[in-house]
């Protein structure tokens, strides 16, 4: 059952904080990308990261948990949940992987690359879709009635 509260409390932060960081980035994309508030778009594009790490490690044992409450359990929405969130999961660790780059560079005195802005909106935007969508499906696990 903890797994299942982390699950469904840490995910929220990865769904409200990647557009959040997508805004940032794009508003951003024109700065210099060494300077303070690329620093903190590559960290939080890390948390973001390991956040959805977290949120995807503990999904299994959430939908163990779900299936002993729930009655009737629906199997196929859990699966379609599971395949988007793995799919989000994906993307997020790839931006994550991008937050590396850009930190590795500054860290070695280079200026990171100039797409990385581009590279990041891409990754942020793609993945906003596709974690509100797999939200919904998450939603309707508990809410069927509004199938």
């Amino acid at each position: 059952m903890f797994a299942n509260w982390i699950h469904v409390m840490i995910v929220h932060l990865a769904v409200i904080g990647t557009p959040l960081l997508l805004y940032r980035v794009w508003s951003q994309r024109k700065q210099v990308l060494d300077g303070k508030p690329w620093k903190a778009n590559y960290s939080w594009a890390i948390i973001l990261g390991a956040i959805s790490a977290t949120a995807y490690f503990t999904g299994p044992e959430a939908a163990d948990w779900t299936k002993t409450v729930l009655e009737p359990y629906p199997q196929e929405l859990v699966e379609d949940h599971a395949l988007w969130g793995r799919a989000a999961f994906v993307i997020q660790v790839i931006a994550a992987l991008i937050g590396i780059m850009g930190w590795a560079s500054i860290l070695q005195e280079e200026m990171p690359n100039k797409r990385i802005p581009l590279i990041l909106i891409a990754l942020l935007l793609m993945n906003t879709l596709v974690m509100l969508y797999t939200a919904r499906l998450g939603g309707l696990i508990r809410r069927l009635d509004l199938m």
